[in-house]
């Protein structure tokens, strides 16, 4: 153990003085305010390349030293030596302002602690990045300045990377609204200021910027693979041709495959493709690009549309393809949303402590609803749960909590994707206080599930309408009936009525039992004294 490295004292004995003392030795303060340490891992190996550099704040009790500021730092430093990741050659101290004046103060050290926490600001992230280009031209690369700064170098490179995305994402990025870990899914709209004016402007945290991201990045997928199949197209000698503005329900345009000939034969698409007054249009979305073929005038060339029928009109047929297109949207928003969505929750619950707070819950649903659980997907539960969820089989009891609340929260998110795929779901009911319940854990809802929402609201409140009626049409059906003269039981049945047979009636008697017929003898009695044969006619 390292002694403490001579300092000189101050001439009042009760005067303040700086030490240089054994952050092993020590003494956490009993009432210390920071309940919880947090995560020590950057701190410590901050103090591991350069030292402690603020002075911790001590207090002389029981003959060693209490700690009233610092229990971090002190507590990183510790882990440093112990870990064997303090500089060979350096003292293995922190430096100390020791306060005898505080020394059986129990109110002042208190006061002591909240100034000392209250007066302390982070810097920005805009602030952060500039000192780390400071570091840069003074020579130091990214790994050396995430080593001196106990920062991994992703942080520091996103940090870097900030100062060139303009003043729309740096002051985003220091009111709170954008971490320098989504920095780098903005390094690629760089280049598109107005992507990255849509993707900040208006955002209230960090899970909005991931929304917009998402968006923005399908749309750029969307646009790339038009340009890929339009090179495709050209290439091959097709006019790619510009969707009209009914496309495809209401216009001259029809697709090939939707045409056939005066005899009702189906057209060759491919024979045609090339051929005048034929082309191709790229439809599609969400990364689902593709190409149709088109005639431009199906009347002109003689071929009949087999897409109508007799039972709808064109604008029957408008609205049912304007529904479905939006359905579609909707839909393609929504698995957006999801994405962001189980980010959400598995940050959120990933940890045994996190899973506390739902294990009730989770518990009560398994009891309740065990088929609930067939829902949540291995890949989520394992992701929530921090490993392989087959082996509750030997799992303790924390570790088959943590597996359950896994498998509850994956449950809850799997029943929340298919409705929101638009598929059938008998849980359909807990969609509504499962996004609340997200919402007041601090996700932000996409604009798609804001408006599902709404309508789960409705839906919710039309549900609630309906078995209010209910009630009242069975409470109803248990009332006094005028014409029958009596009253049903809770169960809607009637109380049984004893019935009075009219007087001089009697009960039929039951008819006498026939007395059973002799049964034939097949062996009559005159065989037996019949005469034995003669010897000649004894065969």
């Amino acid at each position: 153990m390292t002694a403490p490295t001579k300092t000189r004292r101050a001439t009042k004995k009760s005067a303040p003085y700086l030490a240089q003392l054994d952050p092993r030795e020590l003494v956490a303060h009993p009432t210390n305010l920071r309940t919880q340490l947090g995560d020590l891992t950057e701190l410590r190996a901050s103090i591991a390349a350069s030292g402690v550099l603020q002075a911790l704040t001590v207090v002389p009790e029981d003959g060693g030293m209490r700690i009233v500021a610092g229990h971090r730092r002190a507590a990183a430093a510790a882990e440093a030596i112990e870990a064997g990741e303090w500089p060979d050659g350096t003292p293995q101290t922190v430096p100390c302002l020791v306060r005898p004046d505080m020394e059986g103060l129990a109110p002042a050290q208190v006061v002591a602690m909240l100034i000392e926490n209250d007066q302390r600001a982070d810097l920005t992230e805009s602030e952060r990045a500039n000192g780390y280009a400071q570091l840069e031209l003074f020579g130091l690369d990214v790994a050396e300045i995430a080593r001196r700064t106990g920062r991994t170098q992703t942080h520091v490179k996103s940090a870097l990377k900030l100062k060139t995305l303009g003043d729309v994402a740096t002051e985003a990025a220091d009111a709170g609204k954008l971490t320098l870990e989504d920095v780098a899914a903005l390094e690629q709209f760089e280049d598109d200021p107005k992507a990255m004016e849509r993707i900040l402007k208006g955002v209230e945290s960090g899970w909005g910027v991931r929304h917009r991201v998402q968006e923005e990045k399908r749309k750029r997928d969307d646009k790339s693979a038009t340009e890929t199949l339009t090179e495709e197209l050209t290439a091959a000698g097709v006019r790619v041709l510009k969707k009209p503005k009914d496309w495809p329900w209401n216009c001259a345009m029809t697709k090939v495959e939707d045409l056939a000939d005066a005899d009702d034969q189906p057209l060759d698409v491919e024979a045609l493709k090339t051929v005048e007054g034929f082309g191709a249009v790229i439809e599609g979305s969400y990364g689902n690009m593709r190409a149709v073929i088109v005639c431009e005038d199906p009347e002109a060339h003689g071929y009949k549309r087999t897409k109508w029928t007799q039972y709808k009109s064109p604008a029957q047929k408008v609205a049912e393809e304007l529904k479905k297109r939006e359905a579609e949207e909707r839909r393609q928003k929504l698995l957006d949303a999801g994405g962001v969505r189980r980010r959400f929750l598995v940050e959120k619950w990933d940890s045994a402590k996190a899973a506390k707070t739902l294990l009730v819950d989770a518990m009560r649903a398994a009891v309740v609803m065990p088929g609930f659980f067939d829902r949540c997907e291995e890949e989520m539960v394992a992701a929530l749960a921090g490993g392989d969820p087959r082996d509750g089989q030997t799992a303790g009891i924390d570790r088959l909590n943590r597996l359950l609340v896994a498998r509850f929260v994956a449950a809850h998110e799997g029943n929340t994707a298919t409705v929101a795929a638009g598929r059938y779901s008998n849980r359909e009911h807990l969609v509504l206080p499962w996004l609340n319940r997200l919402v007041a854990e601090g996700y932000e809802l996409s604009d798609a599930e804001k408006t599902w929402h709404a309508e789960l609201v409705e839906e919710e409140a039309e549900r609630q309408r309906a078995m209010e009626e209910e009630e009242a049409e069975r409470a109803a059906e248990l009332e006094y009936d005028e014409a029958e003269g009596y009253v049903e039981d809770a169960e809607g049945v009637r109380p049984i009525e004893d019935v009075q047979l009219p007087e001089g009636d009697v009960e039929p008697e039951e008819p006498e039992a026939a007395e059973p017929e002799a049964e034939t003898d097949p062996c009559p009695e005159a065989d037996l004294d019949a005469a034995e044969p003669d010897a000649k006619d004894s065969e």
